[in-house]
């Protein structure tokens, strides 16, 4: 997950200038991971921040980093809590963010009727997720390596993730009764020569290793598929290819 934050910080801090805060507003940051966006929005906009996760370890390096930034007097505040009933009484929140969270959710819808359960009337939502459906390479990746990727995919449909949930949020917004203001496609795309010692590619080896043991254990992929995969990946090195990941941006609000 820190290198998932890293790897996003030029799209984070993009996002956070556009967003539709205003001063003294408290926002709930969900999925906070290591608190980073939390930190940033207050910072950048003034607001007081709830960053919410589950993960103790992670929330734990945010309160450090806070305070190492803040002292004792910081805008923000981590609290372990549960996205599918959140600790926070009715309409009581000015705003709501939530990055690259939807995509691990079993049941998205129910955390988006604990959106609108929380968000005060006109009070806004702000969600940004992946759709494989927008990633487009040419020419493609080695073979092996696409297979690696598509057992990766299975494991975590398997946990009830969804790595198409890009398109289909707006949907789960609008049936909790927040209406629909803006959809939005951010792209990031490139052609270049690649480098699979980069930033970017370290990062997707290191998500499939966290959970290479599963996926040995359900027969998605052998070990010797997996060192033969990262053979054929090394083997692209210097190659020049188009590669496009573009992530959807959803705004609504709680009418009222």
């Amino acid at each position: 997950m820190l290198r998932q934050t890293i790897y996003t910080a030029p799209s984070r801090r993009q996002v956070i200038p556009t967003l539709p805060f205003k001063s003294g507003q408290t926002i709930a940051d969900f999925g906070t991971g290591y608190g980073v966006m939390a930190l940033e929005m207050a910072q950048a906009l003034g607001v007081q921040v709830i960053g919410v996760d589950l993960d103790d370890k992670v929330l734990n390096y945010a309160r450090t980093l806070s305070q190492t930034i803040y002292g004792t007097q910081a805008p923000v505040e981590f609290i372990h809590a549960d996205v599918y009933h959140l600790p926070f009484a009715d309409q009581s929140l000015d705003g709501i963010t939530a990055r690259f969270l939807f995509q691990h959710l079993n049941e998205p819808q129910r955390v988006a009727h604990e959106a609108f359960r929380v968000l005060k009337p006109s009070a806004l939502m702000v969600i940004e997720d992946i759709d494989d459906g927008l990633i487009l390479e040419y020419p493609s990746l080695p073979p092996s390596w696409q297979h690696v990727m598509n057992a990766f995919r299975t494991l975590q449909a398997r946990h009830g993730g969804d790595r198409e949930v890009g398109r289909k949020l707006p949907f789960y917004l609008h049936q909790a009764g927040l209406v629909v203001d803006a959809v939005q496609i951010h792209p990031l795309a490139q052609f270049s020569a690649q480098n699979p010692h980069d930033l970017s590619y370290q990062f997707e080896r290191e998500r499939i290793e966290q959970v290479l043991p599963e996926l040995f254990k359900e027969h998605l992929l052998s070990p010797d598929q997996w060192q033969s995969a990262l053979k054929d990946l090394m083997a692209v090195e210097g190659k020049w290819m188009l590669q496009s990941a573009s992530t959807l941006r959803i705004i609504a609000h709680r009418p009222g």
